[in-house]
């Protein structure tokens, strides 16, 4: 069988993924898509399709700093 080797040189990254904290009830979860530095996003809390959330709106500002 052949093989082939990686290193950190060979990896590039595609997507970055945010821990998110919902500052109302405390609620965590990962988020993809909310990367750009400076932005600043309005997240709902309750948006994801497979966990139930308290459904209220606050900001995240996003900085790679």
């Amino acid at each position: 069988m052949k093989e082939i080797y990686r290193g950190y040189n060979d990896t590039e990254v595609v997507e970055l993924g945010v821990n998110i904290e919902c500052p109302h009830c405390g609620r965590e979860w990962l988020a993809d898509g909310l990367t750009e530095c400076g932005e600043t996003y309005i997240i709902n809390c309750g948006d994801n399709e497979w966990e139930d959330g308290c459904g209220k709106d606050f900001k995240m500002h996003f900085d790679a700093n």
